[in-house]
């Protein structure tokens, strides 16, 4: 089957909240091979302005990757995900994702 067209420019409803905790920010940053201490320290991140932990820019994706299966596993979409190449995404920030942050992913 091929892709459905009209599903270009479809908005899938809002996951549910994510919980950032400083573990997951941790395991992250060492994942990636980041070291920056504002990732880990919570005096390094408050020596820098910030209220808590900061999360590297990348770690938004692991919670977009999660929130795709809306759309991959839809069955209408006619998606052979075998063929699928990873051509755009894009991510608006405001400020860095923290601990204490509850997020949503919205898939367009």
């Amino acid at each position: 089957m091929a892709l459905d067209q009209a599903f270009a420019g479809r908005t899938y409803p809002p996951t549910a909240p994510y919980e950032v905790s400083r573990e997951k920010i941790r395991e992250f940053a060492e994942a990636v091979g980041e070291t920056n201490p504002a990732y880990t320290d919570t005096k390094a991140a408050k020596a820098l302005g910030h209220t808590d932990v900061i999360a590297p820019p990348t770690f938004a994706f692991s919670i977009t990757y999660r929130a795709a299966g809306q759309v991959i596993e839809d069955p209408q979409l006619g998606l052979d995900y075998s063929r699928v190449v990873h051509g755009d995404q894009k991510f608006a920030y405001v400020r860095p994702v923290r601990a204490g942050d509850r997020l949503t992913v919205t898939s367009t």
